[in-house]
């Protein structure tokens, strides 16, 4: 049987603040930041229907990956990507995305 704890019960805002300080959680709460941000810059560029078309599908690195429906809608947006780089780093200006890849996978759009 595993030992029990002497201390009481610690206060949730203790706790998320502690979360908070972990530099991996920091990590995720950039990246999380960084993808809303795409997904608005996304929209700027190609107009509010851009969420049916294509979507942050990812990271490698410093690189990030849109995921398009169609190899048209790929031209399309290949076209603006350095509009939607400039876009996001106005947007969040502490991401650590230098580039942007394109990646047409038919199969994950239901």
């Amino acid at each position: 049987m595993a030992p029990r704890r002497s201390s009481g019960v610690r206060p949730l805002a203790d706790f998320l603040a502690e979360l908070a300080d972990r530099s991996d959680m920091r990590y995720g709460r950039r990246r999380l930041e960084t993808t809303q941000a795409l997904r608005d810059a996304l929209r700027v560029a190609l107009g509010s229907d851009a969420p049916n078309r294509c979507r942050p599908g990812g990271y490698v690195g410093v690189v990030a990956i849109i995921d398009c429906r169609s190899s048209s809608t790929a031209q399309i947006v290949a076209m603006h990507l350095p509009q939607i780089l400039d876009e996001l780093h106005r947007r969040v200006s502490h991401t650590d995305v230098k580039e942007l890849r394109l990646a047409i996978d038919q199969d994950r759009w239901a």
